[in-house]
């Protein structure tokens, strides 16, 4: 396989995904997309998602990005007991609740998504309608 590259287009698309299901939410998200490193590609705002989600979203896409697990996963290791309790305050980026979701190509992961503004139920929501989004454009 071709190294995969999270190019604009696909941030932008993926992007528009998040918007429209917002929208049909009726809730203000911002939405961050991260390459497999946890580089920053794309941060985007809609609505009136409150502003602290412009801090969170970009922490979201990069523990699922380096990570390779969604958020949700990782917070339950993270808990109290779990093999990973207290990370989250020994590293001040990692997000231990749902809304970030790995991007994988071929079961490699590419980059991360990160959502924030809503409820976590939301963010997770319009999370899934970003990933379905890459499905549709070659991911897993």
């Amino acid at each position: 396989m071709a190294d995969f590259v999270l190019t604009e287009e696909i941030c932008e698309a993926l992007a528009q995904a998040a918007k429209k299901k917002s929208r049909t939410l009726g809730v203000g998200v911002s939405l961050s997309i991260c390459d497999e490193n946890g580089n920053l590609r794309l941060l985007q705002r809609f609505g009136d998602a409150i502003l602290p989600s412009l801090e969170i979203s970009p922490k979201k896409a990069y523990t699922a990005a380096v990570l390779r697990q969604s958020t949700a996963e990782f917070g339950k290791i993270a808990q109290v007991g779990g093999s990973a309790f207290g990370i989250n305050v020994t590293n001040d980026k990692l997000v231990i609740f749902g809304g970030g979701f790995p991007l994988q190509v071929k079961g490699k992961t590419v980059g991360g998504i990160g959502v924030s503004g809503g409820s976590v139920a939301e963010d997770e929501e319009v999370a899934q309608a970003v990933l379905k989004a890459f499905a549709e454009l070659g991911g897993d």
